[in-house]
């Protein structure tokens, strides 16, 4: 009891140093809300208790690993937002410097912007094909994206950029997870050294912690490689967190996906974070009650595959069509967004209201924090976003282990869900 209570305290001091750091930004930009920055549970939650005893004890078992698992958009793709959270939880509850890079897609091989916190070369001849593609013309993975290539011989390099962005802490990798498609006479060297090829992928631990690899696939003539993700990781961080966005992804994005299902059972996730709405609300033929069964579809693919890991959903924020049509559809996107969340017994992270509701996007336009087209965020708009939801993030752990000390029970609640804001 007395380590469960010493925890306890270091939590509260933790959540009280962050609460001074946010106040910073809370007083010079009073549209956002931040007494209304935490995240709900509308309904017993046991998945959530698992998460939060197994965030505790990452300072008890030094060989306790935490799986998170982020899934979005375009605002998750450029890797601001999500960046912004790994980092403050490797700050807060790393003992080392050293941090895992988690699932990265090498997005510059077809030709979109990649994450900022790494850069790919390459060579060969690739095609590629994504899931907001209308017509499905390649079997997809995880990230939602598939580069293929018949070349014989072809190559792969990743940097990360520890010196570019100065981080806290640093990316280090030693364990090298390949996704791939099953291709028995495939070859795979990353650093000069073969990798083990199994059935839809290829794994390698290097004996020392690196910040690049370079990755060289061979394979016979009328062969056909495709890469559907990297996982990159290290035998030392307890806190991986895996980020996986595609410019225009919508729920039913991710229902496309062939190997979705055993590349999340790859992961074993604790919690899963889903980013998803604005594409659908951007849509001029969005139907509601379409996109509520679409959405349910999703939760239930996941549940079958993780049942075990607490789900927060995340609404969909203000912005304008067009760079300046108020757009009706965010208001049935994130009606059915808590719905679910209500029906599902799932959290969710009411990101809509924290920005400041309907047509707050244009304050976040003027202090120079979105996009010129008033959808986007610029980085220090996506890192106060990160910074925010962080923030709710250890709110809702602390409440959780105040109000359930021995962690046995599932009555962690935040405030009461209200759901007539949104005329459901």
């Amino acid at each position: 009891m007395n380590q469960i209570r010493f925890y306890i305290i270091i939590i509260l001091l933790n959540v009280l140093n962050l609460s001074v750091k946010s106040q910073e930004f809370c007083d010079s930009l009073p549209f956002i809300k931040c007494e209304a920055n935490f995240i709900t549970n509308p309904g017993n939650d046991s998945c959530l208790n698992n998460f939060t005893q197994k965030f505790n004890n990452l300072k008890t078992n030094k060989k306790q690993v935490l799986q998170i698992v982020h899934i979005g958009d375009s605002h998750l793709q450029a890797g601001f937002f999500t960046e912004k959270i790994k980092q403050q939880l490797f700050m807060q509850f790393s003992n080392d410097s050293f941090a895992a890079p988690g699932f990265i897609f090498p997005y510059t091989i077809a030709e979109t912007n990649n994450p900022f916190f790494f850069k790919v070369n390459y060579s060969g001849n690739w095609e590629w094909c994504k899931n907001i593609d209308k017509e499905k013309i390649c079997k997809l993975g995880l990230s939602g994206i598939t580069v293929q290539t018949k070349d014989t011989a072809v190559t792969i390099s990743i940097k990360m950029r520890n010196f570019k962005y100065d981080y806290p802490a640093k990316y280090y990798f030693n364990k090298i997870k390949i996704l791939h498609n099953s291709n028995e006479e495939v070859i795979i060297q990353i650093n000069n050294k073969k990798a083990e090829t199994f059935d839809g992928y290829s794994l390698i631990e290097l004996p020392t912690l690196e910040d690049s690899i370079s990755i060289e696939i061979n394979q016979p003539e009328n062969s056909q490689f495709e890469l559907y993700g990297i996982f990159l990781e290290n035998t030392i961080s307890q806190i991986n967190y895996h980020t996986i966005g595609v410019n225009g992804a919508t729920a039913q994005s991710y229902l496309q996906y062939d190997y979705f299902s055993s590349h999340l059972k790859m992961i074993n996730p604790d919690l899963i974070i889903i980013s998803l709405g604005t594409n659908e609300a951007y849509d001029a033929d969005f139907r509601k009650t379409e996109h509520e069964y679409i959405l349910k579809d999703l939760i239930y693919q996941i549940r079958d595959v993780s049942p075990s890991a607490a789900i927060i959903l995340v609404t969909a924020n203000d912005h304008l069509k067009n760079r300046k049509y108020l757009n009706p559809n965010i208001q049935d996107v994130n009606a059915n967004i808590l719905k679910v969340c209500k029906e599902f017994k799932l959290n969710f992270w009411d990101f809509y209201t924290i920005m400041g509701g309907e047509q707050s996007i244009l304050e976040w336009y003027e202090k120079g924090l979105s996009g010129e087209d008033k959808l986007h965020f610029k980085r220090a708009g996506y890192e106060i976003q990160g910074e925010l939801f962080f923030n709710a993030l250890m709110k809702m752990i602390e409440n959780s282990t105040l109000n359930n000390p021995l962690l046995l029970r599932g009555d962690s609640q935040n405030e009461p869900l209200n759901l007539n804001k949104w005329n459901l």
